[in-house]
């Protein structure tokens, strides 16, 4: 029994160690989202992305290189905004990986009238001298909002 005990005690403290450091890339995606909305989705993804990042969108070709994917970003009208949600996220028991995934909201002027456009996404990070830095993002059109089912 005492074994027994032992073992819970250790899975107690194991368990919300686990789910605050998942949380840690959390609020890095959070973050990131807010800067998005805050300062502009070219700026938002010039300070997260790695210099060797790699964008993969439904409907294109990859974007390979920091460089790259910015400068396409740039084109993006000013007065759009990409909005989005990290639903989950998990970081590997190596610390140095993780991932996120959510739902997103592009929101632009197309005739004189502001669209939503909805999808979904995934980013893959990796932990360089001690900052989160997106090596891997993506993300495809969803036909509307997701209620979470």
């Amino acid at each position: 029994m005492r074994i027994l005990f032992c073992a819970f005690a250790i899975l107690l403290t194991v368990v919300p160690q686990a789910y605050a450091g998942d949380e840690e890339i959390m609020e890095v995606d959070r973050a990131f989202a807010r800067m998005s909305m805050e300062k502009g989705i070219a700026n938002a993804f010039d300070h997260y992305l790695s210099k060797d990042a790699v964008k993969l969108d439904g409907g294109a070709h990859p974007q390979i290189g920091h460089t790259t994917i910015i400068t396409g970003m740039r084109q993006i009208p000013a007065d759009a905004t990409l909005d989005w949600k990290p639903a989950a996220g998990k970081i590997a028991a190596s610390g140095d990986m993780a991932y996120t995934w959510g739902t997103y909201v592009l929101t632009f002027m197309s005739d004189d009238e502001r669209k939503e456009a909805f999808g979904k996404y995934i980013t893959v990070w990796e932990k360089r001298a001690g900052e989160w830095k997106a090596v891997l993002d993506g993300g495809n059109a969803s036909p509307s909002a997701w209620n979470g089912n």
